[in-house]
């Protein structure tokens, strides 16, 4: 990890003013209002919260997934990817980031059947979770290069 703040790839790449923001949210907010936009990812942030919960990840690993998720919805549109695959996604390279060790896929998958059926049913009724390893491993490298291998997070759980 980078020691200066000032000097990372956070820094120079992921701290973003309005206009930015604003600019790369235009087609989401051409059938979203703000407000609805800002739900969907307390949504799916709740959603990161919840799986990390129930795989036992440290809240530290939970936090970069979240960031990894915004970081990637702040330059592509929600319609680029599913956030329901991408959120898994970014638990799963969070987990590998943070050096909490790799999640079983297996296990990865059966907890975010498990949190659709019994969690959030209300938002997905009579849904599986349609989403399957290989799906994660191959959006995992698409992260990856839409965050140019940018890594270094910096959030008060380190």
């Amino acid at each position: 990890m980078a020691g200066n703040f000032w000097e990372s790839s956070h820094y120079a790449q992921w701290i973003l003013d309005k206009v930015d923001l604003m600019r790369e949210r235009a087609a989401d907010l051409t059938v979203l209002t703000e407000e609805e936009y800002h739900k969907i990812f307390i949504f799916y942030s709740s959603f990161i919260q919840m799986l990390g919960e129930q795989l036992k990840l440290r809240q530290q690993v939970i936090a970069s997934a979240t960031v990894f998720f915004k970081r990637f919805y702040s330059i592509n549109s929600l319609n680029t990817v599913d956030p329901l695959l991408m959120a898994p996604t970014c638990v799963f390279l969070a987990s590998k980031v943070e050096e909490f060790g790799v999640i079983s896929n297996t296990k990865l998958i059966n907890t975010c059947s498990a949190i659709i059926k019994n969690h959030l049913n209300y938002a997905f009724p009579g849904i599986e979770f349609p989403y399957r390893s290989q799906m994660i491993l191959e959006c995992e490298f698409y992260l990856l290069e839409n965050m140019d291998c940018c890594l270094v997070v910096f959030h008060p759980y380190r």
